[in-house]
């Protein structure tokens, strides 16, 4: 009568082509039952210009008597994803991950000395045993001085690394690596170890160090790439020590 195609008053009343032609044949079986069949009804009724209330009736009269059996509705249109939040999540985590990278490059190092750094263990009291004429100097004087020995001995090395240009350098201390990245020029480093240091840089002659206050002679020439090893040693040779 109004001339109106199925798909008109579809995409007018949001109501699936499928029940409109099951409501247009009076196929109710083929439509979801109960509140949504009245529902269809008075929305088409609405877009149509037709009296809802009477449409209502019309179909109550014809579906009098029947149990709704109830169809399961078209599923809803998926809706597009919003990958706004995913994508604001993923950059927060790569600005996170850049500082933790820069931070452990600037200050790895001494973050890693401190954990190499072994706590040294307090000595036992001695106690002074009574020779045979009744003296205890001579066995206190040598417990000392083995109590002294032993205490240098588990002091820890302490390496100083200064640079004259930017140079790549890797610092092992007691095998296991603690630094390994570019230093820029005029900065100055600090590491610590038990026995031993293994420093290799790009340029050797552009390195200074010192090992426990006492300097280190070079150990590359400069523009050069050179490797050293340090250990006590070495710090006994540069405090002085003919042994």
């Amino acid at each position: 009568m109004r001339g109106v195609s199925i798909a008109e008053v579809a995409a007018a009343t949001r109501i699936s082509t499928r029940f409109l032609e099951a409501i247009e044949s009076e196929r109710w079986d083929s439509l979801p039952g109960g509140v949504f069949n009245r529902g269809f009804i008075r929305s088409i009724a609405r877009y149509l210009g037709l009296d809802e209330d009477s449409m209502v009736a019309e179909y109550s009269l014809e579906t009098r008597g029947r149990v709704d059996t109830g169809v399961v509705p078209d599923p809803p249109m998926a809706m597009p994803r919003n990958w706004k939040p995913a994508i604001g999540a993923a950059i927060a985590l790569a600005v996170i991950l850049a500082g933790v990278t820069f931070a452990y490059a600037r200050y790895g190092g001494r973050i890693a000395a401190r954990l190499h750094k072994r706590p040294v263990t307090a000595a036992a009291p001695l106690t002074a045993m009574p020779s045979s004429d009744g003296s205890s100097g001579g066995n206190s004087a040598g417990a000392a001085g083995g109590a002294g020995v032993g205490n240098a001995a588990a002091d820890p090395l302490e390496l100083t690394l200064r640079t004259s240009k930017p140079v790549d350098v890797t610092i092992a201390a007691d095998g296991s690596t603690v630094f390994k990245g570019p230093i820029d020029a005029g900065d100055k480093r600090q590491f610590e170890a038990h026995d031993a240091f293994d420093i290799t840089s790009s340029d050797s002659g552009a390195v200074v160090l010192e090992l426990n206050g006492h300097p280190v002679g070079a150990f590359g020439q400069e523009g050069l790439p050179g490797s050293v090893k340090l250990t006590r040693n070495d710090l006994k040779v540069s405090s002085g020590d003919s042994h």
